[in-house]
């Protein structure tokens, strides 16, 4: 392996390629030359009051503080924590609950959060709806689907649409409870929700796949979700706001991927991940994503491996969640090896044998561009402890992983608060740029600010101007010469009445509008 290393090391030429990869045949995982570990944490803490449980979604909010959920048995425990310090400032238990999902809502003069999952001994789908400020329950909704006792239901994901409502995506008629993992034997199932009082206005479901994973919106205001059938190749489903489906199509080579996030990014590509099996003796796994347009053609499927450096025949890598930002794709999850027959060392890193989060950032072609090992440590100990990331959320400059770890003893909640370094950062704004972009406004609906995003694919005149729902010019955000790059704006309506707004980007060359809705 040292020669190795030595051989492909002539051939780095640019600090970009220093975070390149070797593989030993096209369908071998990528590996990343260099992994950096604990490296540029702001703060951590491990929660540890309380049920323990394995956390499965976390998020940070549009002020800069987070939210996460976790499932101790029989229960659902969310916390929110102050960004700036990692401190807790609630947390709220809603008994007889399994929380998969959560995510933020801005539709009134606070942040709140939708909290998703199932409930009871039978598992029916649930939702319910928390107050940002203190967590108290504004509404918590049962929706049950016929069924013997064997069946269970569930909603993994939800978003909040561009028209305000909920969009969740799930299964209903599995064979497993009580799991955030891949179930079968069901039917894929999409809902909309009203966010006031979470009634179900519909409910999409496909017979032809068993587990709806994750769904997003596109710029133009149709739904797509990524779906898993038992050995079976991994679909997409394109749909529209009133439920009516275009079409199912499926990903050609992928039935050995068990998929867990679907991501849509500025380019308007979708990357959909998860990890893949491999026949080795320690029954090893790699992180795997594909790449592909809205249309379901694939462009390209990659998987990657062994961060440590250890034995490519045990270490399993399980990704659990994807994100996207200017820079590129995040790659969230877990690298460690269950098999009772290896153990070996590699310093500085933890032992193989015990988990360690891993976060994996590409460009748009899956390209690395850095990786980063973190573990949390004892107080009082050198060496870190089990740390097994489950899901990730970018920051203005970074990320906040949410791991399960034994930090003090049994499956607790530790988050960390990582700092991307300048130099990733500087290298991102000389990344090729196809085209002209405008993507969604965030959050939307918002009260009283939001952020709107846009890439410039050469050096132009730039305005970006809102206007109200009669077509009156409301304020002029942008009139300026700007270079290649990515760009975000942040709009703040604090002077304005509620209703519809629309944004407008014009170059010489490219004009495009969306609609934000403001709700105060």
């Amino acid at each position: 392996m040292i020669l190795l290393l030595f051989v492909f090391s002539q051939l780095i030429v640019s600090p970009t390629l220093l975070s390149q990869s070797f593989t030993g045949g096209l369908d071998s995982p990528i590996i990343p030359l260099i992994s950096h570990y604990n490296q540029n944490i702001e703060w951590e803490n491990v929660f540890t009051d309380g049920k323990a449980g394995k956390v499965n979604s976390g998020l940070v909010d549009s002020e800069g503080n987070i939210a996460l959920i976790f499932m101790p048995y029989n229960e659902s425990r969310i916390h929110k924590i102050n960004g700036n310090t990692g401190e807790r400032i609630w947390t709220k238990t809603i008994i007889n609950t399994v929380g998969f999902g959560i995510t933020e809502i801005n539709d009134s003069n606070r942040i709140d959060y939708i909290v998703s999952g199932g409930i009871s001994n039978t598992q029916e789908r649930w939702i319910a709806r928390l107050n940002g400020e203190d967590g108290t329950i504004i509404w918590s909704k049962i929706y049950n689907y016929t069924g013997n006792r064997y069946e269970f239901d569930g909603i993994r994901k939800t978003i909040i649409g561009s028209d305000g409502y909920i969009y969740g995506a799930g299964f209903v008629g599995a064979d497993e409870k009580r799991t955030i993992f891949i179930v079968y034997g069901g039917q894929a199932i999409i809902m909309k929700i009203d966010p006031n009082d979470g009634n179900e206005i519909w409910t999409h479901l496909n017979e032809s796949t068993e587990y709806a994973v994750a769904l997003v919106e596109s710029n133009d205001g149709l739904l797509f979700y990524g779906s898993t059938k038992y050995d079976e190749d991994l679909s997409l489903t394109k749909l529209d706001k009133n439920g009516s489906v275009f079409w199912t199509r499926e990903l050609i080579n992928t039935t050995d991927i068990i998929p867990y996030d679907l991501n849509l990014s500025i380019h308007n590509s979708l990357y959909f991940g998860g990890h893949r099996s491999r026949n080795t003796i320690g029954e090893s796994f790699d992180y795997s994503v594909i790449k592909m347009d809205l249309e379901a053609k694939v462009n390209w499927i990659k998987h990657y491996a062994n961060p440590r450096g250890y034995s490519l025949n045990y270490i399993r890598n399980e990704l659990y969640c994807l994100k996207s930002d200017a820079i590129g794709i995040y790659l969230f999850g877990g690298t460690g090896d269950e098999n009772d027959n290896y153990s070996k060392e590699n310093p500085p890193f933890t032992s193989s044998d015990i988990w360690n989060g891993w976060v994996l950032i590409t460009d748009w072609d899956g390209n690395i561009l850095r990786s980063d090992v973190f573990s949390h440590i004892e107080s009082g100990e050198k060496h870190g402890v089990m740390t097994a990331t489950e899901c990730g959320s970018i920051t203005d400059n970074g990320y906040v992983i949410f791991n399960d770890t034994d930090a003090y003893g049994d499956t607790e909640v530790g988050v960390m608060k990582i700092n991307l370094p300048e130099a990733l950062t500087n290298e991102s704004e000389e990344l090729q740029i196809l085209r002209y972009t405008l993507s969604q406004n965030y959050p939307n609906p918002f009260n009283p600010s939001t952020k709107i995003q846009y890439a410039l694919s050469e050096a132009t005149q730039v305005t970006l101007e809102v206007f109200n729902s009669v077509g009156q010019k409301v304020i002029g955000l942008v009139n300026s010469q700007l270079p290649v790059g990515y760009y975000t704006t942040t709009f703040d309506a604090s002077g304005l009445s509620s209703g519809v707004y629309f944004y407008k980007l014009t170059t010489p060359s490219f004009t495009e509008t969306k609609k934000m809705l403001l709700i105060k």
